[in-house]
């Protein structure tokens, strides 16, 4: 799996942020299919482009998963307002706790700690 996370990492670089339409889905089909959605696949995917400082580029994988109904966690959730803390987007990292509450998924100290945290860097 680890290999399969490098490939993406360097097809979401090679892409950027600002990827055309259908793109993210493209490489994440390509590399992942149906794993992705399997046990941690998601946070170790975003662990490898936050190393690689890819944080617009998470954000859009998020955003790619979370429309391909990916079931929003707290630990996804704390990772995604962890990456809006360091691209500095506290408006997003509010959006995402809105989201959390509206799914009722559970907040944790460290998941207000990172939105308070983005706040801060905004």
């Amino acid at each position: 799996m680890d290999l399969v996370i490098q490939n993406v990492v360097r097809d979401v670089k090679a892409l950027g942020a600002r990827g055309r339409s259908g793109a993210w889905e493209l490489i994440l089909d390509r590399h992942m299919g149906d794993t992705l959605f399997q046990g941690s696949c998601v946070l170790r995917l975003l662990k490898a482009l936050g190393q690689a400082m890819e944080w617009e580029s998470s954000l859009a994988v998020l955003r790619c998963l979370w429309q391909r109904n990916l079931k929003m966690d707290v630990y996804l959730a704390s990772a995604s307002i962890t990456i809006c803390r360091k691209m500095s987007a506290w408006s997003q990292a509010v959006h995402i706790l809105r989201e959390m509450a509206d799914s009722r998924v559970e907040r944790n100290t460290i998941t207000y700690n990172a939105a308070v945290s983005a706040c801060e860097k905004g």
